[in-house]
């Protein structure tokens, strides 16, 4: 397994990390109809890819790493960020996803501060899953952050045990409430 930057050309491998990350099974269905998109899902990918192919947005490719197997194929992803400008691309993004959200952005946390790194979405394809391969991104996520003299930070839903877990495994720390997609979650962070 090796981990490369995206590129212009991988919009739906990002697009299909953003779907998992709002809990969408689109991956899924897309492997088993033999790597064809749903037509139900359609519309919701074109979506995505066009928000991954921009540059201004927060699930731009240009913020992604993709977990490459040996084979070749892509295994799984990690979109993380520093937060400078993390207000100005969340207004961009959600306008463009609008269709897509069912909560009021203006109520919303944000996710990460100006001097911090965020690991926003991670998806691991389904026949690569149980193989560590999120534990790899994640830490690799941790050394960008570090690597930039940051503290990294994340969101963890608090009914996902298993997620906490894993972040608690890695040194993170719960943080606080963080308000998030119309929901309560855990903000964690690891210097």
């Amino acid at each position: 397994m090796k981990l490369r930057k995206a590129t212009s050309d991988d919009t739906l491998q990002v697009a299909f990390i953003v779907a998992e990350a709002l809990g969408d099974s689109v991956m899924e269905r897309y492997v088993q109809s033999g790597s064809t998109i749903h037509p139900d899902d359609e519309k919701r990918m074109e979506l995505l890819m066009q928000v991954a192919a921009r540059t201004d947005t927060l699930y731009t490719w240009q913020h992604c790493t993709l977990a490459i197997a040996d084979s070749g194929e892509v295994a799984g992803g990690l979109i993380a960020y520093p937060g400078d400008d993390y207000m100005a691309r969340r207004d961009v993004t959600f306008a463009l996803v609008k269709p897509l959200i069912h909560f009021d952005v203006e109520r919303m946390d944000a996710e990460v501060g100006a001097d911090e790194y965020y690991l926003d979405s991670l998806a691991v394809w389904p026949s690569f899953r149980g193989l560590g391969l999120g534990r790899v991104l994640m830490q690799h996520g941790i050394e960008q952050g570090r690597s930039m003299g940051r503290t990294t930070v994340l969101a963890c839903a608090p009914d996902n045990t298993g997620a906490h877990r894993l972040y608690e495994s890695l040194g993170f720390r719960d943080a606080g409430p963080l308000f998030i997609f119309g929901e309560d979650y855990i903000r964690m962070e690891i210097t």
